[in-house]
């Protein structure tokens, strides 16, 4: 049950993400394109990385007490973007120059599908294997 909830919520955070971004691509790489040119680390963006932490927190737990066969996929994947997500916030500025390059290049949408396919496998992960 607790793999099965995790790929739940790993597949619609990347679905809801692929899925804004490809049908509203304007307003909101703008959004990201005005957050990346900050100098200083906006408050809103320290909310996904701690969100994360306490996701992989829960994927830990769950691997270690409650062991499922492919449940190493969902906690590495988060212990993964843990690890992205506090070096992007240890060393912001060097990320928000490498993020505005990606936001403002017009083949960002290869990866908002590339999102939206990977969501899909979670929730199929969530459904079937789970």
């Amino acid at each position: 049950m607790w793999f099965r909830i995790l790929s739940f919520v790993i597949a619609m955070a990347l679905l809801s993400k692929a899925i804004v971004a490809l049908t509203s691509p304007r307003r909101f790489y703008a959004a990201r394109k005005e957050q990346y040119a900050s100098g200083t680390l906006p408050s809103r963006l320290l909310v996904p990385p701690a969100l994360v932490l306490a996701l992989t927190l829960v994927a830990w737990y769950a691997t270690i007490f409650h062991y499922q066969p492919w449940g190493w996929l969902v906690t590495g994947l988060l212990s993964l973007i843990s690890c992205m997500a506090l070096h992007h916030l240890l060393r912001w500025a060097s990320h928000r120059q490498a993020m505005l390059k990606v936001v403002t290049n017009p083949k960002v949408r290869q990866f908002d599908c590339l999102l939206l396919a990977v969501g899909l496998a979670f929730l199929a992960l969530a459904l079937f294997v789970y």
